[in-house]
């Protein structure tokens, strides 16, 4: 029987290696992720599993085994689908298994931009206890937070706003019914809507080229000067350039940030430089529990493949026709 060959590009849980295992196939791990490297190691490995590292046309046309591609996580824009799609490959990802912790993070930066409670720690640690006195927090109960976008995080991100922090909750997503919403979920008809009744806007969407810089200078206006940004989708959504001038001048209050339109950001980058900012790199999912269920997943999407089934999420067949019809 052949012994298939998996490219596992960066470290995933053991419970995903643990799958892997036990099916029997013969797994690579590089030393290194630079472009060259995984072009030389990718030329006859049939899977490609992966977690953030772009996966670019250059690297699929190098592959000439290649039958699938397995993103552990949600957001699959690090890939080229469309060059994946051209060889018949599966692109495939593992929806809703890092909801929770995504929307627990959104709702931890809620609560310590109104709070102040990281300002008021690293004053603390200087010896500045007084600022007890002048770090004054506001109460989330009756605030509004705005959601653009309501998928699966963006649901629950609502349910644990409204039901255990007695917020309002207002929406928009063009894509989404009303029969699908909490009764405390109220749909707008607008992006401004959001932006001006808002006390914490909270962005739940992919990235396209379409919503590049959804939020940019004018989005940005339109907000409360008392509002603050949260953004745990993608980094491409925000003009982060416009988002630094409107925090700096307190057009708006503050942000929470956990993905950047560069990823690692560049050193010393303007937004470290304020105050009213919290900043993760990147980690809204990872928790033990959703970087498992994560792992376990692409994985399992790979031996699908390899088995000759149908993978359960694959987010380029669509494109598989009509690029052959071309």
């Amino acid at each position: 029987m052949t012994q298939y060959k998996v490219l596992v590009v960066q470290p995933i849980s053991s419970s995903g290696m643990e799958v892997l295992k036990n099916a029997n196939v013969e797994i690579i791990q590089p030393e290194s992720t630079k472009d060259e490297v995984l072009e030389e190691i990718v030329v006859d490995c049939d899977a490609i599993l992966v977690r953030t590292k772009v996966i670019s046309r250059s690297l699929i046309e190098k592959a000439k085994k290649l039958k699938v591609i397995a993103r552990s996580g949600v957001g699959y824009d690090n890939i080229d689908i469309i060059a994946a799609a051209e060889k018949g490959i599966y692109v495939c990802n593992v929806p809703r298994v890092n909801s929770n912790a995504v929307a627990e993070h959104v709702v931890g930066m809620i609560i310590a931009l109104s709070r102040n409670i990281l300002k008021a720690d690293k004053a603390l640690r200087k010896n500045h206890f007084e600022v007890r006195e002048y770090f004054i927090g506001n109460e989330l109960t009756d605030k509004t937070i705005g959601l653009i976008g309501y998928g699966n995080i963006g649901q629950l991100t609502a349910k644990k706003c409204a039901l255990g922090l007695d917020m309002n909750v207002i929406v928009y997503d063009p894509y989404i019914q009303n029969e699908r919403s909490l009764e405390n979920v109220v749909f707008v008809d607008s992006v401004d809507t959001i932006l001006e009744q808002s006390d914490f806007v909270s962005l739940h969407l992919p990235y396209t080229s379409e919503l590049h810089h959804i939020i940019g200078e004018k989005e940005l206006q339109k907000m409360k000067s008392t509002a603050s940004l949260i953004n745990c989708a993608r980094g491409g959504l925000v003009d982060e350039k416009a988002l630094y001038k409107a925090i700096k001048y307190n057009e708006i209050r503050g942000a929470g940030i956990d993905v950047f339109e560069n990823e690692p950001p560049e050193d010393n980058y303007t937004l470290w430089n304020l105050e009213n900012i919290i900043v993760t790199p990147h980690m809204a999912a990872h928790t033990k529990e959703s970087l498992g269920q994560m792992a376990s997943g692409a994985a399992k999407e790979i031996i699908n493949v390899l088995q000759e089934k149908e993978p359960v999420n694959c987010v380029n067949k669509h494109l598989f026709s009509s690029i052959q019809n071309i």
